[in-house]
């Protein structure tokens, strides 16, 4: 599959800490890194060992205006865009047997009923 450059991200308010973690829909413990990155910086969370069925620790990261936000997980090598803006302060990187997903959220991961 060919990667397409998508438009360039639009304004946030300003830059600010943001998180994400990973959860495992898989049936096999994780290897590898997740990474968020854009232009100018990139943030790695490393996922060996986790097990299937469970959520990995918060990973910072921050994103800017007007630049893209990708995501990547090293084991399947592709990098995917998904944007997040002021409100999405906590980022859910799921990975299943299909590949990943990033699911962008204003609420804390802690106040979610599992």
């Amino acid at each position: 599959m060919k990667e397409i450059k998508k438009k360039e991200k639009g304004k946030m308010l300003g830059v600010n800490r943001h998180s994400f973690f990973v959860v495992n829909l898989t049936n096999k413990i994780l290897t590898g890194d997740v990474f968020w990155s854009n232009s100018s910086n990139t943030s790695a969370l490393n996922v060996n060992g986790l097990y299937p069925a469970t959520a990995s620790l918060l990973q910072d990261f921050y994103p800017e205006s007007g630049k893209t936000d990708y995501w990547r997980w090293t084991e399947k090598g592709r990098r995917y865009q998904l944007d997040c803006y002021d409100n999405d302060i906590y980022v859910a990187v799921v990975i299943s047997d299909y590949g990943i997903g990033v699911l962008p959220s204003g609420t804390s991961p802690d106040t979610w009923k599992w």
